[in-house]
């Protein structure tokens, strides 16, 4: 999908407004509404549809153009008795078009299994809060979901098996303490992959993830956080990975007519292998966010905002050391770029600062667009999405200039919405001297999908 194919789908939307709203419902439509179940029972969905297309890939050893179309559909039901509960999700995630050599992940294909499926339990009152346990397996997101998320953008989902317990009370005050197995979704071959081919999701002690999360506010208008997670791997056929992230994050969310931002810092120790063969290192690395932004108090509620992220790297291959920050289970589709076949960025080496403006030219009708600079914190590690990379550091630390348009448009509120976009990345002097980048090119993408809710 090229850009001036962006722009048309851009002209079509507001045309037929006024026909929509006069025909639309006055609440939104729920698949409990159809039903009319039991009091204790509520269900719900998803399905999504959306085509992406991408020119001047950057991944090594694939195809320069891609053209896929990917599905994603969800169904829900919640269960409440009041002291106890229980949830069960069931989600089909496929990936359609793609060629032999196209690029195939389990970030895009995951044939119907099961999501979440999981007890809980309300522990009763506890000094000023509630606390409640959950047992099974379910989705997450945690703070500023940098380093635990439920996938929204991505096709699919991560997930976890394992306990968790959370206390929180009424002045915005929690604590989050959990241990789980995350999920492998299976299976991993890209032939399996590119067919849609079913393979019972599993889990395993030799993957492990736990740590406790606390909030509070320390002032009407502003959170702190704080948190320590924990990552363990031993399976045979991964990288070791045995690291502990401690971190904070201050945070004043957007409000109109006042200033916003954040400011996140988390650093790693343990032990850690950079692949599966090879040396077990220290492992030393840190993160750090910072952003500001300011919402103008008008209706069209035009917001700007400058941020920074760096994540270090490998700064020296053959100093017994792995600098490399590991992200977890984060996602950077929230504020760093669109993921599916683009995802190019990621929070491990990189150093990049980002302008972004957004609008609302209508009450249904969302419009960003974001420039950012792109760079290496290592020069001499991976450029960590595309693994390419140059050992002596002589190619550079300048990935390029990175242009992103998102448009959203509202359907039918509440039920249905369009949404189109892309990116387009200028190649800087890293990809035009590193000789497994694609011989330098920019790189293109575009999006256009469909969600339903339900």
């Amino acid at each position: 999908m090229t850009l001036p194919v962006l722009a048309g789908a851009l002209l079509t939307f507001g045309l037929s407004e006024s026909q929509v709203l006069a025909q639309e419902p006055s609440k939104p439509w729920r698949l409990d509404q159809a039903i009319e179940g039991p009091t204790w029972l509520k269900l719900s969905g998803k399905q999504r549809t959306r085509f992406e297309s991408i020119n001047g890939q950057q991944r090594t050893n694939k195809s320069f153009s891609d053209d896929q179309w990917f599905a994603r559909t969800s169904l829900r039901a919640d269960a409440d008795f009041g002291t106890l509960g229980g949830t069960l999700e069931l989600m089909d995630s496929r990936a359609y078009g793609g060629g032999t050599d196209a690029f195939a992940s389990t970030a895009f294909t995951n044939a119907t299994d099961i999501i979440q499926a999981f007890g809980s339990i309300k522990l009763g009152q506890l000094g000023s809060g509630e606390q409640r346990l959950l047992l099974g397996r379910y989705t997450m997101s945690l703070g500023s979901r940098r380093f635990a998320i439920r996938n929204g953008f991505r096709n699919t989902v991560n997930t976890f098996t394992g306990v968790d317990y959370a206390w929180k009370n009424d002045d915005g005050e929690q604590v989050r303490a959990f241990w789980t197995m995350p999920v492998r979704r299976r299976p991993f071959d890209g032939e399996s992959l590119r067919d849609n081919d079913f393979a019972w999701d599993d889990q395993s002690p030799d993957r492990q993830f736990y740590g406790i999360f606390t909030s509070r506010k320390v002032t009407e208008k502003t959170n702190f956080e704080a948190f320590v997670y924990g990552k363990h791997n031993d399976a045979n056929d991964a990288a070791k990975i045995d690291i502990y992230t401690p971190g904070f994050r201050f945070h004043k969310p957007s409000t109109p007519g006042q200033f916003f931002g954040q400011f996140e810092l988390a650093g790693q120790v343990g032990k850690s292998q950079l692949s599966a063969s090879g040396m077990t290192l220290d492992h030393e690395a840190a993160f750090a966010h910072a952003s500001v932004g300011y919402t103008f108090d008008q209706p069209f509620e035009p917001s700007i905002r400058l941020a920074w992220d760096y994540a270090t790297g490998d700064k020296d291959p053959n100093d017994g050391e792995n600098n490399r920050f590991d992200r977890l289970y984060g996602a950077p589709r929230f504020e760093y770029c669109p993921t599916g076949l683009y995802g190019l960025v990621q929070r491990s080496n990189i150093n990049t600062p980002e302008l972004r403006f957004s609008i609302k030219p209508t009450a249904r009708t969302w419009v960003m667009v974001a420039y950012r600079h792109l760079r290496l914190a290592a020069a001499r590690d991976q450029w960590i999405p595309t693994r390419v990379q140059d050992d002596t550091g002589a190619a550079g630390q300048d990935i390029g200039q990175q242009l992103e348009l998102r448009v959203r448009y509202d359907v039918l509120p509440g039920n249905m919405f369009i949404e189109t976009g892309g990116a387009y990345l200028f190649a800087g002097d890293f990809l035009d001297n590193t000789s497994n980048s694609g011989d330098g090119q920019d790189t293109r993408y575009g999006y256009l999908e469909m969600i339903w809710t339900f």
